[in-house]
């Protein structure tokens, strides 16, 4: 398995070196990782202006020298919030990643992980951030979408609340629609296990929402940002794919598939 969402010190919220990501990665029993540290352009954001994208690959090409012989090293960046912000997300894919992720972390130009946003209540958040994840869909250039149900997460960190799934099934399905149409993969996130939810974001029954809706396009990642971190619970993950009726994952060079990888 390749962890394909991990953050190093070219995030403002990691201290972490490549080399101790990956290394931790091997030591997992990992077969890759991808090093997908933040661009984000809200001038309130923590990593605004923060990814020297110059840095970034003289760093992975000396981690991928020293570490790279039977561990595939994948570059990877996750845009924050791009279709608000279309040039300046275009000027940092001119760089060669072989993985981007599409990612909605402000919502109406405020931060979707702090209290502010839930003032309202629950539900207007909720729906808030996923008819985000349909602009985005429709307006960015990505590969995987981020972990799709991230408000699920924020609401639980900051308020120890979530609204039921089940109550949400027709904005999240009209995101999964478009994210087959458009040939993008969704992202499995164990980050939300970290921070005591029992099942990653999302969980086995947006899962299943996605198979049935005929998802093929699936991959796990940790959302680290320590060494400890990478492939945290993805035994779970791994399960919650098998029981939703997924195979196999798809392994990302230079922005497309060229490889399947079993579950």
């Amino acid at each position: 398995m390749i962890d394909t969402h991990t953050h190093t010190h070219h995030s403002p919220d990691s201290a972490a070196p490549m080399a101790e990501m990956a290394a931790a990665a091997q030591d997992t029993g990992l077969t890759g990782i991808a090093f997908t540290d933040h661009a984000e352009w809200y001038r309130g954001d923590p990593a605004y202006g923060f990814l020297d994208a110059d840095a970034y690959f003289t760093e992975l090409a000396a981690t991928r020298e020293r570490l790279g012989e039977g561990l595939t090293i994948l570059a990877g960046v996750e845009l924050g919030n791009p279709q608000d912000f279309p040039e300046e997300a275009q000027a940092m894919l001119a760089h060669p990643y072989d993985l981007v992720i599409g990612s909605v972390h402000w919502l109406d130009a405020q931060p979707g992980w702090e209290a502010p946003i839930f003032q309202g209540g629950l539900a207007p958040a909720y729906h808030l951030y996923f008819d985000e994840l349909l602009r985005l869909i429709e307006l960015a250039d990505f590969d995987v979408l981020g972990h799709l149900d991230l408000v699920r997460r924020d609401s639980w960190d900051l308020l120890g609340l979530t609204m039921p799934i089940e109550e949400l099934r027709e904005p999240v399905e009209a995101v999964l629609r478009r994210l087959i149409e458009t040939g993008r993969a969704m992202e499995i996130n164990t980050s939300a296990v970290r921070k005591g939810l029992v099942e990653p974001v999302p969980g086995l029954e947006i899962l299943r929402w996605y198979r049935d809706l005929g998802g093929e396009l699936l991959v796990i990642g940790s959302d680290g940002h320590n060494p400890h971190d990478v492939g945290h619970s993805f035994g779970l993950a791994r399960e919650l794919a098998r029981e939703a009726g997924f195979r196999y994952v798809p392994r990302y060079t230079q922005r497309k598939i060229v490889d399947w990888i079993a579950l």
